[in-house]
């Protein structure tokens, strides 16, 4: 592990994992980003508290209990495939001694394959419904650190405290603006991000000053 990543997986350790409630050090993980070191529920390895919030809680804990429930489907579609192939041998090895005991056999190994099958194919639906909830979690966590940041905040910034790329990043600012939750403008031949809420806070205090404006001269004018 370098030395960032080092650092990632031990600044979390004063957070409670909203999972398993233990205070531990993070670890990567291909599928999940970052995960927790006692339960292996994912999470988002950003140190400041303000960028945290019930929703990305609520989409990790939904994670967490996605994978959970891939595992349980994958160890199911093993064990199905297993039986059911060994069940197909035996009744192979049987055919020359009893046809109606081997056809009873090979029967029950398709059914136990098919079983597999289709057991796989949840264990795959509930991996995507993992890696979907952790990065609307992710997506939470960089629309907060906008709102926290300020104005005209760049890929680069964001992707230093999250602990990821540039790429990342910008994949997430493009789904956060179609949702128009997020801006993005173009300065000095660079990306910058700001947060919609904090650009209507800034269009309701311009109205206000125009506003207060226009009072102050009519005061004047009825002088």
């Amino acid at each position: 592990m370098d030395p960032g990543a080092e650092a990632a997986a031990e600044l979390m350790k004063h957070r409670p994992c909203p999972h398993c409630g233990a205070r531990a050090r993070m670890e990567e993980d291909s599928e999940l980003r970052w995960v927790c070191g006692v339960c292996g529920g994912p999470r988002v390895p950003v140190e400041d508290e303000a960028a945290h919030s019930e929703r990305e809680r609520g989409e990790l804990v939904k994670a967490g209990k996605a994978k959970k429930m891939a595992f349980a489907y994958r160890m199911a579609s093993i064990g199905l495939s297993l039986m059911g192939t060994l069940m197909a041998a035996l009744g192979v090895a049987l055919a020359a001694v009893s046809v109606p005991v081997a056809v009873v056999l090979l029967v029950a190994a398709v059914a136990g394959i098919a079983a597999a099958i289709v057991y796989g194919r949840r264990a795959h639906a509930k991996r995507e419904e993992a890696k979907k909830g952790t990065f609307e979690a992710w997506e939470s966590v960089a629309e907060a650190l906008l709102n926290v940041r300020g104005n005209e905040v760049t890929a680069e910034q964001i992707a230093r405290e999250m602990r990821t790329t540039v790429e990342d990043v910008e994949r997430m600012m493009s789904f956060l603006s179609v949702d128009n939750r997020v801006r993005i403008v173009v300065k000095d031949t660079e990306l910058v991000y700001t947060s919609e809420t904090q650009a209507l806070m800034e269009r309701e205090s311009e109205e206000e000053d125009v506003d207060a404006a226009h009072s102050a001269g009519a005061d004047a004018r009825r002088r």
